[in-house]
């Protein structure tokens, strides 16, 4: 079995040109060789200062402890404490680097050009103060990442310089180059960008250096990354101890609704709060300079009794026709101003359908936000009462309004958050990277196998030393020996159920069955049931709802009983001994999971719709 995952190559590019352009310097991080800190991947620092009125070199010693003073601290920060995913990890680093960077601006002459952009895994993290510029490289296509409104998403941090996070998907193949920019740079950026698709790694490096020999005075600090898939053995941890509190990382909601740059189909909102000197220098990309058209929504403004201009306009020209009428104009000066007439009732009729009437869809969608928010509040009561497994209900059953849907737009997304933000707050949510595997691990091919073939006899299965047991509505059935050949019979093994197909022990409807010696029964309401040599030895409310297809898995040696929910992309991790809800690891991905397995005490396998494997830990 190996593991897979994005490594990026870095190559700095740093030439030195004429010191009105001031201090420009490169940093490049990562800890790929340690596996604790593998998880964030590598941090990357872009930085220009200059400044006003300096006239020589003397200048760029005095001015460079910024940039170094500023990748230093991200450095010590971001690697800091592994336990953190790379999106809380780099939120920090804004936030401590923020606190550094005001003394910075008590000088008024000095301008400050940074950027700070971490990779970890497939997902790319960005944040800028002043001129920054990335560009994406894939295939035959350039997105200049900071300012295309399709394919990345913003996120506020703190209302302070460091103000923005753009995030979103990388893939093996692509390509970054990300430099502040200026004149020089910019004059020849459409060159970069067409060697960024068509020039290999060193032959890219190679014509950017090569500048200086025809222009002397050529300035440019810059980071070239190619990303390229790194496979490896994966090591068995099932015999090792497993880590108390396992690397975190985002996959991905951001409200997500989940974001995928592998599909070309993000979204970005251009980072604008409170950044300095931050116009665009290249005149050559109109995109940049167009102004904003303002987004109307129909469903703000109405008719009013009061004064009404369109239908004022409308009547106008009909009440002219009426006076015409009555002064006898001759037949062809009639017919032209009926023309007009028509002309402007149609084009009336256009206005009200444009900006009054709200189409069906928009209007179920209004509907149903409203209903949401109501929701909400609801929710918010019920967790004040402890009412948990309501709270959950309300909340599930919200998602499930809002993307039935089927229309996705900044009301629907910031809605979804909410409902994520009191979700994860109940959850006792954290962040989780899985990491992509080549194949599914040999040692669960055997028991896949033996679940697929026997899925039929019950509602859920579990495999404990060469026996099946199987859970119907109202009995838990064993299978023996699984492992030799024959033609068997399942026999009953739980001693107290009813007859006539009344669930006797087991909890109402129950869904999901685990095994570890003991036997673990659960149903969508939350109840746990343990039973152990065929009769129960305790209930519990775990305030957990679950679905149809969720599973709950253990193993002898684990003391975590993990219950799966396929729809949510959540783990909930419960301690086995208390039965109560430790955290839960929440995946971020925008579509479901189709199976889960247990590999190990502490390892979770998944499968996803496009049939790639995951492992979270």
């Amino acid at each position: 079995m190996q593991k897979i995952y994005l490594k990026p190559a870095v190559s700095e590019i740093t030439i030195k040109g004429t010191s009105k352009e001031g201090h420009t310097d490169v940093f490049a991080y990562d800890y790929y060789d340690d596996d604790n800190r593998r998880k964030l991947g590598g941090l990357y620092i872009v930085g220009n200062v200059k400044e006003d009125g300096a006239t020589s070199a003397e200048n760029a010693p005095d001015i460079a402890y910024v940039t170094n003073l500023v990748a230093s601290l991200a450095k010590r920060e971001y690697y800091s404490k592994p336990d953190l995913s790379p999106r809380n990890a780099f939120s920090a680093t804004l936030k401590k680097v923020n606190d550094v960077i005001e003394e910075f601006f008590k000088n008024k002459s000095l301008k400050v050009n940074i950027g700070i952009f971490a990779v970890a895994g497939e997902y790319i993290m960005i944040s800028k103060l002043g001129k920054f510029k990335i560009i994406l490289g894939r295939d035959s296509r350039i997105v200049d990442i900071l300012n295309n409104i399709d394919l990345f998403n913003k996120e506020q941090v703190e209302e302070k310089e460091f103000s923005n996070i753009v995030s979103g998907k990388v893939m093996a193949g692509d390509k970054l180059f990300a430099f502040c920019p200026n004149r020089m740079i910019t004059a020849r950026e459409r060159t970069i960008k067409a060697d960024l698709l068509k020039a290999d790694p060193g032959q890219f490096v190679e014509k950017i250096n090569s500048v200086k020999k025809t222009r002397p005075g050529f300035d440019c600090g810059a980071l070239y990354l190619s990303l390229d898939e790194h496979k490896e053995p994966a090591v068995d941890k099932s015999k090792t101890a497993a880590p108390e509190n396992p690397p975190s990382v985002r996959l991905g909601r951001d409200g997500d609704a989940s974001v995928n740059l592998a599909k070309m189909n993000l979204k970005e909102l251009q980072p604008t709060v409170k950044e300095k000197d931050d116009a665009p220098d290249n005149k050559l990309e109109t995109p940049e300079s167009a102004p904003e058209i303002p987004k109307i929504i129909s469903s703000e403004f109405s008719l009013s009794r009061k004064s009404n201009p369109l239908l004022s306009s409308i009547m106008a020209p009909i009440n002219m026709v009426r006076g015409l009428y009555d002064r006898n104009i001759n037949m062809k000066r009639k017919f032209v101003i009926l023309s007009l007439v028509a002309g402007v009732l149609v084009f009336g009729v256009a206005l009200i359908k444009m900006f009054v009437v709200v189409d069906p869809e928009q209007r179920k969608l209004n509907t149903t936000i409203d209903q949401t928010r109501n929701d909400l509040k609801s929710a918010r009561t019920k967790i004040s009462r402890n009412d948990l497994i309501g709270a959950r209900q309300l909340l599930a059953g919200s998602l499930s309004s809002i993307y039935a849907v089927g229309i996705t737009n900044d009301k629907t997304q910031k809605t979804a958050n909410e409902i994520y933000e009191v979700l994860d707050d109940i959850d006792k949510a954290v962040d989780v990277s899985p990491t992509l595997l080549e194949l599914m691990p040999e040692e669960l091919n055997k028991t896949i196998a033996i679940l697929n073939a026997n899925k039929d006899l019950g509602i859920a299965l579990g495999i404990y030393e060469d026996n099946l047991y199987i859970l119907t509505q109202d009995n838990i059935l064993k299978l023996s020996d699984i492992d030799r050949g024959g033609q068997k019979e399942p026999v009953i093994w739980l001693k107290s159920s009813l007859p006539a197909g009344r669930a006797g022990d087991l909890p109402p409807q129950p869904t999901m069955l685990a095994v570890d010696g003991n036997i673990y029964v659960m149903n969508g309401s939350g109840t746990l049931s343990v039973y152990y040599k065929g009769e129960k030895i305790s209930d519990t409310n775990t305030f957990i709802i679950s679905n149809n297809g969720d599973v709950l898995l253990t193993s002898k040696d684990s003391s975590k009983l993990y219950i799966v929910n396929k729809t949510l992309a959540r783990i909930y991790e419960l301690d086995k001994e208390s039965r109560s809800l430790v955290r839960t690891l929440k995946v971020g991905s925008s579509e479901p999971f189709v199976d889960a397995y247990l590999y190990g005490d502490s390892t979770i396998i998944i499968t996803a719709m496009d049939g790639r494997v995951w492992e979270i830990k």
